[in-house]
């Protein structure tokens, strides 16, 4: 990162990751403009260091100095900004949603989808390189089993952790499908909130929906063992209502 102070925020990402696609829609919806600087996974990590976060993305340096870097945060901090209708409600119900969503789903989709998709990179290229700088679309090319490996070791993925992983969404997915039951078209109240941010953007890998910030695989395209368990999400009342946030709310 560089040492003169950015004259717009600069968001450092991860850009298939579901977390920096929640900051990246926060920032979006209220209309703040930024720079976003892309990486792969386990390379990032020097990036997210300069930038002056610890070891995740994403991570939002502001102008004026300031660090943002965790994703509800940065939420709270687009908001603060959000220009033409653009605000999202932050209260203290919807926001402990959104912290379960952060520590519980968020984790358990990234390990499952990573473990799903490991033997096949050549189907998440577009979406794990997209916009990053050409000497780690190289590394990519060439040593994704590396990236993969490491991923896997930061993460403790296998196939038991993947096992756990999925009874955590389908619990969560569950809760979701029971808090939609009463017709609400939201979770939390009326009106648009971090819950239903946070949710869609970490049920993403189980959803697909279109208007994701890379180009997600197909869903027809997806490996034997993912495609049912996605197809099966989609059309559960929880995934119908991400899909729904994507599609209205992701501006």
């Amino acid at each position: 990162m560089s040492a003169t102070t950015p004259s717009q925020p600069i968001l450092v990402t991860i850009p298939i990751s579901h977390f920096c696609e929640k900051a990246r829609w926060a920032l979006d919806r209220a209309g703040v403009g930024y720079e976003e600087r892309r990486h792969l996974p386990a390379i990032h990590r020097l990036a997210v260091r300069r930038a002056g976060g610890k070891l995740t993305a994403p991570v939002l340096v502001c102008p004026e100095g300031e660090v943002v870097a965790e994703s509800s945060d940065i939420v709270a901090w687009a908001d603060a900004r959000a220009r033409g209708g653009g605000r999202i409600a932050l209260g203290a119900e919807a926001r402990a949603l959104a912290d379960d969503y952060d520590a519980r789903l968020g984790p358990a989709t990234r390990l499952w989808v990573y473990h799903e998709m490991f033997d096949y990179p050549e189907l998440v290229a577009t979406s794990m390189t997209d916009g990053v700088p050409t000497w780690e679309r190289h590394a990519f090319r060439f040593g994704n089993r590396a990236i993969a490996f490491a991923v896997a070791k930061v993460l403790t993925i296998n196939d038991e952790t993947a096992t756990e992983a999925e009874a955590t969404f389908r619990s969560i997915f569950a809760s979701v499908d029971a808090l939609l039951a009463d017709g609400r078209p939201y979770l939390v109240g009326g009106a648009f909130s971090i819950a239903d941010l946070t949710f869609a953007a970490l049920a993403a890998p189980l959803i697909a929906p279109p208007e994701y910030g890379v180009k997600l695989p197909a869903v027809e395209e997806l490996p034997p063992g993912m495609v049912d368990v996605v197809r099966e999400h989609r059309a559960s009342p929880a995934g119908r209502h991400a899909l729904k946030m994507f599609a209205t709310e992701r501006r």
